[in-house]
């Protein structure tokens, strides 16, 4: 490709890539053109006579990232797809090697240019282009599965991708080869037989009977308190890193000085609020979930606990939906927020029955349980599902985390 370059498309190809390289490795927390002057050892100026600012920078980087990943698109859509295999192995052997391989491109997206659901959703409308998305639900449609079949399945698929490709984040180190490989495996294998894998014979679940004893109303959610209800409202606005102590006190009509008086500092803040509803979900969940003794119905009472709770408190899901991106002090110091006793769970479970054949570590399953939940029902929020319809999306889900496509839709 570069050989077609001018001397000048060259040089400035080369500031694109490293500033992918040197920003992306500090995690866009740094993204300042003097670092990358001294990462290529010229000038601040020598970077003027390419581009007139750091935006202008940023702009290009986003434009060189979405050209090379519509080359990708364009190369994987000229297939036609004959079933969910070859459009799950598509999916892992492009987008997931890609991003992977490329990982600071990942991280130039969640970490810099996402800032709101909305824009994030609109960039990944212009990296597609006229071509469609890996693992996009009109794949699976061209295939014969309904419109609800194809969302969830592609939604699993893409959560589960996302989920693996965010555990190095954070991380000083990229992805290795070998470990490359074992996420495209795992994702194909998750994908087709769920958690329980060869050894889990599919049995039905009585939905109705876990969706009755597991509803929380709204006697079930805290007092209302003005304080941590704003600090939550700005925070589901703005996202944990454009949160600022200004905005909470504009939202609470009160002075800085005041809010000192409840908390040392925005992070205190923010980790308060998400504590308080973490522990309190923790609690209706464990309330619930001893009514169960098949894991698989405990699985599910725990996910339309939460789902139950996250429409009663909006705010609080979406701040539930930046933590799957965003972080408190980041970035070395990035703490992921958790479920306790969702993990407690997971421990015991993992130990007593054949789910989870690949050995994942208990909290690792419970994090990406998590992920996969607020994903999903974060799309439902964003095509406006009625309750009926978040329940259908709530029972494939459940259905796919534990048999996959295999053995869930036979």
């Amino acid at each position: 490709h570069r050989i077609n370059m001018t001397k000048r498309e060259q040089k400035k190809q080369l500031i694109i890539d490293t500033a992918f390289k040197v920003w992306g490795d500090n995690f866009f927390y740094n993204t300042s053109l003097s670092s990358l002057a001294d990462a290529m050892d010229i000038s601040k100026p020598a970077i003027y006579r390419y581009f007139s600012n750091k935006e202008a920078l940023i702009i290009a980087m986003k434009e060189n990232l979405i050209s090379k990943y519509q080359s990708l698109l364009r190369k994987s859509g000229k297939k036609e797809f004959t079933d969910l295999n070859s459009i799950l192995f598509d999916y892992t052997e492009y987008s997931i090697r890609f991003f992977a391989e490329n990982y600071n491109y990942y991280r130039f997206i969640f970490l810099k240019l996402f800032s709101r659901e909305q824009d994030l959703t609109k960039l990944l409308e212009e990296m597609r282009g006229s071509e469609d998305h890996f693992a996009e639900p009109i794949l699976f449609e061209s295939i014969g599965l309904t419109k609800i079949d194809a969302l969830s399945l592609s939604g699993y698929i893409q959560s589960l991708g996302g989920f693996l490709l965010n555990q190095k984040l954070f991380s000083k180190k990229s992805f290795t080869s070998s470990e490359i490989n074992q996420i495209t495996k795992i994702i194909r294998f998750i994908s087709q037989y769920g958690l329980g894998g060869f050894r889990d014979v599919a049995s039905s679940t009585n939905y109705n009977a876990v969706e009755m004893a597991s509803t929380i109303c709204k006697e079930d959610i805290l007092p209302y308190d003005r304080i941590f209800t704003a600090i939550a409202d700005v925070i589901a606005e703005k996202g944990v890193w454009e949160t600022t102590i200004d905005s909470i006190a504009e939202k609470l009509e009160m002075s800085k000085s005041s809010l000192y008086f409840y908390f040392e500092n925005k992070d205190q803040m923010i980790k308060d609020v998400i504590e308080r509803e973490t522990e309190h979900l923790n609690s209706l969940i464990m309330e619930r979930v001893v009514q169960f003794k098949n894991y698989k119905e405990q699985i599910y009472c725990i996910f339309h606990v939460m789902s139950s709770y996250f429409i009663l408190k909006p705010s609080i899901f979406s701040i539930m939906n930046w933590l799957r991106f965003q972080f408190i002090n980041k970035p070395v110091k990035a703490k992921e927020h958790k479920f306790e006793k969702f993990t407690e769970y997971i421990d015991i479970l993992t130990k007593t029955t054949s789910f989870n054949p690949l050995n994942f570590p208990p909290d690792l399953i419970a994090k990406g349980l998590n992920f996969i939940l607020i994903r999903e029902l974060w799309d439902c929020e964003n095509n406006k599902s009625g309750i009926d319809n978040i329940n259908i999306r709530l029972r494939k889900i459940h259905g796919l985390i534990i048999y996959g496509f295999k053995g869930s839709w036979k």
